[in-house]
């Protein structure tokens, strides 16, 4: 990209550090950044006693029958994977692994931490690359807030740099270690499992493993709860980073991007920031106790124990983390601590019965008890209503005229949600396809059924037709992952199939 047509430029302040703001009106779809990694590297895989990425491509691999590097013995797909040399895979690194050179079988997550291989990548750029050394040296680390005894310092001396220190680099001949790593103090080691809990981009490749990467330029991106840009990877070049604008931003304003969940509610949100990147978000969804109308947190008011209330319960400072919640129509409020109480028992419940896969009759009735204490628009009740949603109309108990009716305004009610939150398709594409994918399928099953009134029948046909383009439009950036490929497919054969009945029937738009 032309430095003299970037259309960003780095601003700093004491608040926010260093921040891109738009140097033009930059709108939906132009290139803000393009860039490659610096570094990057695997982090473990769900269950790394069954299977771990090869160190030399990543691809999964079994870890009972794989095959070992034959230098320093660790798990890799095949002895002739070529990432085994590539120095930006697996090439430096196993010059200071082969000081260990033993293979084991048993206790192997502990063994091989290949979430302790990004940080000894990042060391390993001092004397292999210094350019590249300095890009990383020169991200936020927030040491200041990592001192000896916190849980992420902790944590990183005993699973990174312990393990690093004692298994491999305690054991380097001082000829290795003068060439590969003439510096490895702790205090650097840990300054880079900062720089790398700071900035380091989640990157999902295409057969189910993982990376971790660190890219110069994006890093100075900001976070919003409202993110303006979306960023992709491209897996088959070099892991380069796309980001790309998603709503209109204007000459001056900030260029955004989002490190926490859309659909947490503001003090979830707020708590994993805080404890991740170190900072306490301001934006424009966290300072409206409402969260731009969605009221995702709101919870409802019980009264006064003498007399009912239909209010609402909202943060009166959303900003502050002890605040009273205020009912909108009485008196009564609540503590903070009291409320944090409901919403993590809740969500514990909520948890517990999606990772049950629960039928209908389980997740109707863990609504019908939610919404006696939460906002009928509470992320936990959007979690459960965006899996009732996709089994209403799979079967004939479940497919009357009036649970359609029930589906149809529950994705609309969603769908609202969504789009809020997320207007750009910048985080929440897959929710936003597969609920308007749900409403297309509840659209033509309706139809069926009001034959009878051809006006009606082929608005539904149309409202369906409007609603299976956006399924698959919003899907646009995600096909480089195999999450979003996979259910392009299931909607694209959804939408031939659309095609085909309205033929059959004579429909035509």
């Amino acid at each position: 990209m032309d430095s003299v047509k970037l259309p960003y430029e780095i601003h700093a302040s004491e608040d926010l550090g260093r921040y891109l703001v738009a140097s033009r009106d930059l709108s939906p779809g132009d290139l803000v950044i393009e860039e490659s990694p610096i570094v990057f590297g695997p982090k473990a895989m769900p269950d790394p006693e069954s299977k771990m990425p090869c160190v030399g491509c990543y691809k999964p691999i079994f870890t009972d029958v794989g095959e070992r590097c034959s230098k320093c013995g660790w798990p890799v797909c095949s002895g002739n994977c070529p990432g085994l040399t590539d120095p930006r895979h697996h090439g430096v690194e196993c010059h200071i692994l082969s000081s260990r050179p033993d293979c084991v079988l048993d206790n192997m997550a502990e063994y091989y931490r290949h979430d302790a291989l990004l940080p000894l990548r990042c060391v390993l750029l001092q004397n292999i690359d210094p350019e590249r050394w300095k890009q990383v040296m020169d991200m936020q680390s927030h040491m200041e807030s990592r001192a000896p005894g916190t849980e992420a310092y902790d944590e990183a001396d005993e699973f990174i740099i312990e393990y690093l220190i004692t298994n491999f680099i305690s054991r380097l001949d001082g000829e290795v270690k003068t060439k590969y790593l003439p510096n490895t103090s702790k205090y650097l080691l840990h300054t880079i499992c900062g720089i790398i809990d700071t900035n380091a981009l989640e990157i999902r490749l295409p057969e189910g493993s993982e990376l971790n990467g660190l890219y110069a330029k994006t890093s100075v991106m900001e976070h919003s709860c409202v993110p303006n840009t979306k960023h992709t990877f491209n897996i088959e070049n070099n892991l380069n980073i796309c980001v790309k604008v998603v709503v209109p931003i204007l000459m001056g304003q900030h260029i955004a991007t989002m490190y926490s969940h859309a659909l947490w509610g503001t003090q979830a949100r707020r708590q994993h920031l805080k404890e991740t990147k170190y900072f306490s978000c301001k934006c424009l969804r966290c300072t409206d106790p409402t969260e731009l109308g969605t009221y995702l947190s709101a919870m409802k008011c019980m009264g006064d124990g003498k007399e009912t209330c239909d209010g609402i319960h909202l943060p009166e400072d959303p900003l502050d983390d002890e605040t009273d919640w205020a009912c909108s129509k009485c008196k009564v409020k609540v503590g903070n601590s009291q409320v944090n109480a409901i919403i993590s028992q809740m969500g514990e419940e909520v948890d517990g019965v999606l990772m049950m896969g629960g039928a209908v009759p389980i997740l109707e009735n863990i609504i019908c008890r939610l919404t006696m204490f939460l906002h009928p628009n509470h992320y936990h009740i959007y979690s459960i209503k965006h899996s009732l949603v996709q089994l209403y109309g799979r079967q004939p108990s479940y497919s009357t005229e009036d649970i359609l009716d029930k589906k149809i305004k529950m994705c609309k009610d969603l769908i609202f949600i969504t789009k809020t939150l997320d207007p750009g398709n910048a985080r929440l594409s897959l929710y936003n396809s597969v609920l308007h994918h749900e409403l297309h399928a509840a659209l033509v099953l309706k139809s069926k059924k009001v034959k009878s009134c051809l006006k009606t029948h082929e608005e539904l046909l149309k409202e369906a037709k409007d609603a299976i383009e956006i399924a698959l439009s919003s899907l646009s950036d995600d096909l480089g992952e195999s999450s979003g490929r996979k259910l392009f497919s299931v909607i694209e054969r959804s939408e031939r199939e659309f095609k085909v009945f309205c033929k059959q029937n004579n429909v035509t738009f």
